[in-house]
């Protein structure tokens, strides 16, 4: 033990990865390195937040107000799962994530979810029940898979959830969220003219604009199912004249760059499908072409109690951390793939598929009649040869005669079994040889001295008496 808080104290007296110990994840206070940062850029720690999220560049913004009411950009957090498309949520289960602009209460916050922690966007808005749009239960949150939330690590939403906690125990009743497609610049909104989706984007560049002309979070009202920003007296009043004068100055160098993005990109495009969008993303960045994200949430949560998950930051011992740590310090990539809730439903629907196709290609094998090899047709008829050969012996009367051996048989050069050599019978059953070998290899004289076969001796009288037979053919 002691060892291994040496260790620990060794990590943290570096300056590049703390180790936290969450005992109460949401009463959790923002990591040093954090509050440092603020300190340096003289903004208070319960000072208003707002957030904006952007779906193809797959992050999300926290921004803080300073002493003059103007927001600026604190801390950058990786969006690692967002399911869908681009394009705003329409109806329950279509797994889209929402676009538009969200208010965030602190009835909202869910110290309890089963992602770590979480906070419901609020959908759907004004907005979205103007067109008649349903869907619930739409989150931030952590675990890094998603259904149509938007998903970060468990790290992250734990630093998160403590700037919005913070903010509202400091008094702010509410903050906002804005959600766009992409960041909205010239060259993005000339490359998705042609989409279904441009109008409604057009409406949400608005309120972009005003947020990057004066880092103020816009006021909201949906006026004919339009949003409406910074209105004076309420729908249709108007902007303020400062605000109108900054907007369309704007508006004249966004119309110039927009023209020319518009040349140079054709309105061919077409949304990628979310599976094809998920393996591009994860190719470019295992080929380096595309940068990680910067994420300022980049210390190792330890908790017991945390949800376990193949894609969760969290871990349940020091050790765990310890190992984190030193394989961050050395460079090594981390082993975690941060993979979708529907990315897993296709792999295991892929892999269920290779399984069928699989069992078909063997039932059909089993069914089909596959010939059997056979063996070499001349190699038994050869041993059949031989053996016969072996039964060949001499008459029991040529017992003083040499016994002849069998020939071995002769070597086959040709493939026609037919010129092999067999053994046949005659017409009394006696067994007769073609093979040349066999005539050659007996010897004339024996062949000579065969005895023919003989009709029965009949014994007749001559000269007085029958005619002594030899003694040899007693028979």
């Amino acid at each position: 033990m002691a060892l291994g808080l040496g260790l620990l104290a060794g990590c943290n007296s570096q300056d590049t990865l703390g180790i936290e110990s969450v005992s109460n994840r949401v009463e959790h206070p923002l990591p040093a390195k954090m509050r440092q940062k603020l300190a340096r850029m003289h903004l208070s720690m319960s000072s208003p937040i707002m957030m904006r999220i952007f779906k193809q560049e797959a992050i999300m913004e926290v921004w803080k107000a300073n002493s003059q009411n103007r927001y600026e950009l604190v801390a950058t957090y990786p969006i690692c799962a967002w399911s869908g498309q681009l394009g705003p949520k329409k109806k329950e289960g279509d797994r889209q994530a929402p676009e538009g602009f969200y208010t965030i209460t602190p009835a909202q916050m869910n110290p309890n979810s089963n992602y770590y922690l979480s906070f419901d966007m609020g959908y759907p808005n004004q907005y979205d029940r103007a067109y008649g749009r349903t869907g619930r239960n739409l989150m931030i949150h952590g675990a890094c898979s998603s259904s149509g939330c938007y998903s970060i690590s468990d790290a992250a939403v734990l630093q998160v959830y403590a700037f919005a906690r913070d903010a509202f125990k400091a008094g702010q009743k509410s903050f906002q969220i804005q959600a766009f497609p992409f960041r909205m610049t010239a060259e993005n909104m000339a490359k998705h003219r042609s989409s279904e989706h441009f109008e409604f984007w057009k409406n949400l560049k608005v309120g972009y604009d005003y947020f990057e002309i004066t880092h103020r979070p816009p006021e909201i009202d949906v006026c004919n199912k339009k949003y409406v920003f910074n209105q004076v007296n309420g729908c249709g009043s108007g902007t303020p004249p400062a605000l109108t004068a900054a907007y369309q100055s704007y508006s004249k160098s966004y119309e110039t760059a927009f023209s020319a993005a518009t040349a140079k990109f054709s309105a061919s495009w077409k949304d990628t499908p979310e599976f094809e969008r998920k393996a591009q993303e994860r190719l470019a960045r295992r080929t380096g072409k595309l940068p990680n994200t910067p994420n300022d949430a980049n210390y190792v949560v330890v908790d017991p109690t945390a949800k376990r998950t193949e894609t969760s930051d969290s871990v349940a011992s020091y050790s765990e951390a310890k190992e984190k740590i030193d394989a961050k310090m050395r460079g090594l990539p981390p082993t975690v793939e941060y993979i979708s809730v529907a990315e897993v439903a296709y792999r295991k629907k892929i892999e269920e598929e290779k399984r069928k196709e699989t069992e078909k290609i063997e039932k059909r094998l089993a069914r089909a009649k596959i010939p059997v090899p056979e063996s070499n047709p001349i190699k038994p008829v050869m041993q059949a040869y031989a053996a016969e050969e072996q039964e060949v012996a001499a008459p029991f009367w040529k017992i003083w005669e040499k016994k002849i051996k069998a020939a071995p048989p002769a070597e086959v050069t040709s493939d026609d079994p037919a010129s092999v050599p067999v053994a046949s019978r005659d017409a009394d059953g006696a067994k007769t040889r073609t093979d040349k070998a066999e005539a050659t290899a007996r010897k004339p004289a024996e062949d000579a001295e065969a005895p023919p076969a003989e009709a029965p001796v009949a014994v007749t009288e001559d000269d007085g008496g029958p005619k002594q037979k030899p003694f040899w053919k007693i028979w």
